[in-house]
């Protein structure tokens, strides 16, 4: 039963005779919450002052301010501006997702300082900070993975996972878009994983029982 964000799970077999044993099974939903909102604010952080830097003393100045609407087409600086605009919403782009990964990558490095991945089975039912910290770096992961994987740049979902250092992903791999694939696995040079295939690092067993760990 799942109860304002903790999971009671019992740890007596159906055959004992003893109470069961209940644990409170801490979900972290508002820390959760707080590091998608640092990793998502930080990342839009140089693209915006980017954009608005440009905008505001090149766009509006040389196109926008611009005294006749023939000048637009007849006078260089105009039409520089208007050009440059989709380079600059590119470059934009680009620092966003280059911002994603720096912020990912700290927070994942803190977590790995205080609770180290490491293979083994990770229990549920008791309270643990092998699986506390299990959780933060899956949730963290999620967003910068549909970002690159979703992106206009998938091929750079690698470079993501090898930044943070959440995989090790060979040059020349492609690994198609798939609900696993982002952490604690080894995949060597100009190797191919299918749609939806997966390489399974982890293994649930059942709802909120064990999670069998093990880099793959």
């Amino acid at each position: 039963m799942v109860v304002e964000g903790k999971a009671e799970v019992s740890t007596v077999s159906e055959d004992s005779e003893e109470e069961p044993v209940i644990e409170e099974l801490n979900m972290q939903y508002g820390l959760y919450m707080f590091l998608f909102f640092v990793i998502y604010y930080i990342s839009w952080i140089g693209p915006g002052f980017i954009f608005m830097a440009y905008f505001m003393m090149v766009f509006r100045e040389y196109f926008l301010d611009t005294p006749t609407f023939i000048a637009i087409f007849t006078e260089l600086n105009p039409l520089l501006a208007l050009f440059l605009m989709p380079l600059i919403i590119i470059v934009c782009y680009l620092v966003h997702l280059l911002f994603i990964g720096i912020s990912t990558k700290i927070i994942w490095a803190i977590t790995e300082k205080i609770s180290p991945s490491k293979n083994g089975i990770i229990p549920r039912n008791i309270k643990s900070k092998a699986a506390d910290y299990y959780h933060i770096r899956s949730f963290i992961l999620k967003y910068g993975k549909n970002v690159f994987v979703k992106g206009f740049v998938p091929w750079l979902s690698n470079w993501f996972f090898n930044f943070v250092k959440a995989s090790k992903i060979g040059k020349g791999t492609t690994i198609e878009e798939s609900l696993l694939n982002d952490k604690f696995i080894t995949v060597g040079e100009n190797c191919y994983i299918g749609f939806n295939s997966s390489l399974a690092s982890h293994v649930v067993e059942g709802i909120f029982g064990n999670i069998s760990y093990f880099e793959s």
